[in-house]
């Protein structure tokens, strides 16, 4: 195939150029596509890290409510703690239900099983002081 040339200008153009003149003087749009698409996927980027920091924020808002809630709920047990420990109270319920210091203290002496009475077992004669001594 041979290719005719025909003068335009000052320049020769052949046939090949002749045919496809639109494609050398059509507009480059790649490089502003490229652009745009960039462009969109970063305001589109920026949205979503901003209703991200906004959904964070909602979340930490609603923790340190609880906290918050948390703290009095524990102030008030400690409260609680308090008065349920009270000695008075406790001591004042001992004696509703029949719960009173002894007047006298009484040892008992309790022989060792199986021996005689007379041979008392060393352990309940190192444990009789201790049950004696208290209150």
């Amino acid at each position: 195939m041979t290719t005719s040339s025909v003068a335009v200008g000052r320049r020769v153009v052949t046939e090949r150029e002749a045919v496809a003149p639109l494609a050398a003087e059509r507009p480059r749009l790649h490089p502003w596509l490229v652009f745009t698409t960039a462009v969109v996927v970063a305001f589109f980027g920026l949205i979503y890290s901003r209703i991200s920091l906004d959904r964070t924020g909602f979340d930490l808002d609603e923790l340190e409510e609880r906290i918050a809630f948390e703290e009095a709920r524990h102030l008030d047990l400690e409260a609680e703690l308090a008065r349920l420990q009270d000695p008075a109270r406790i001591d004042r319920l001992a004696q509703d239900m029949g719960l009173v210091y002894p007047d006298a203290l009484v040892s008992l002496d309790v022989p060792a099983a199986g021996t005689d009475p007379t041979d008392a077992d060393l352990r309940w004669a190192q444990v009789g002081p201790l049950l004696g001594a208290q209150p």
